[in-house]
């Protein structure tokens, strides 16, 4: 089944309301203590305490809200930088299809990808290209899936490989996927061990294991 914008919405919404649910009580607990403190030493009336214990939930959703979008931002940039997921290198075999996408011709630019692909096999980074038209433009996350996948199956390069793995740990932990997180957590780990990398998978790792214990 064809993964849809509403879908990827609903999970992204999810993983939010879960973040505002968890800092809701110790925020709110917070925030009321140091309006009750002002209110005690005269500093704030009455009605002002009232108004400011109602804005309270308010100002917790928007902190929430932004504090979601940082964490969201700085795992992309990690995973730009340190894992080499983004700022792709160009390529003049790639900039027909390239040109398409830009224009907005995405089945086109997936038609004429997919051609090259067969005439080039080997052509992993042609692979990876597809791939964000098939997340950031067709809501297609399996087809982006099976492309990360198609690399690992052929003859990576040890980088290409490494990409693959770090693409797949990405395309999981946004679309909510844990199980497959997990998986390609550990293999990475494994496979690239002694790296730091590899440790920051493992300590992730452990840390998705205990959340699940506690469950």
């Amino acid at each position: 089944m064809k993964p849809t914008a509403s879908s990827h919405d609903s999970a992204e919404r999810a993983q939010f309301l879960k973040l505002f649910i968890n800092l809701l009580p110790p925020a709110f607990i917070l925030l009321a203590g140091g309006e009750g403190l002002a209110y005690a030493k005269g500093w704030i009336g009455g009605w002002s305490l009232l108004i400011l214990l109602l804005l309270d939930v308010p100002l917790i959703y928007l902190l929430s809200y932004f504090i979601y979008h940082m964490m969201d931002r700085g795992a992309t940039g990690i995973s730009n930088m340190v894992l080499a997921a983004g700022n792709l290198p160009p390529d003049p075999a790639h900039s027909s299809f390239e040109s398409l996408t830009a224009r907005g011709f995405y089945a086109e630019a997936v038609e004429a990808y997919r051609a090259h692909l067969v005439e080039k096999p080997g052509d992993n980074l042609a692979r990876v290209k597809l791939a964000d038209v098939y997340i950031r433009h067709l809501n297609n996350v399996e087809a982006a899936e099976q492309l990360y996948l198609d690399i690992r199956r052929g003859k990576p390069s040890p980088k290409e490989d490494r990409l693959a793995s770090n693409l797949l740990i990405e395309l999981y932990r946004k679309t909510g996927r844990r199980d497959r997180l997990m998986v390609e957590l550990g293999r990475f780990a494994e496979q690239f061990k002694g790296t730091r990398a590899a440790e920051d998978a493992a300590r992730t790792l452990h840390e998705m294991k205990e959340e699940m214990r506690g469950e």
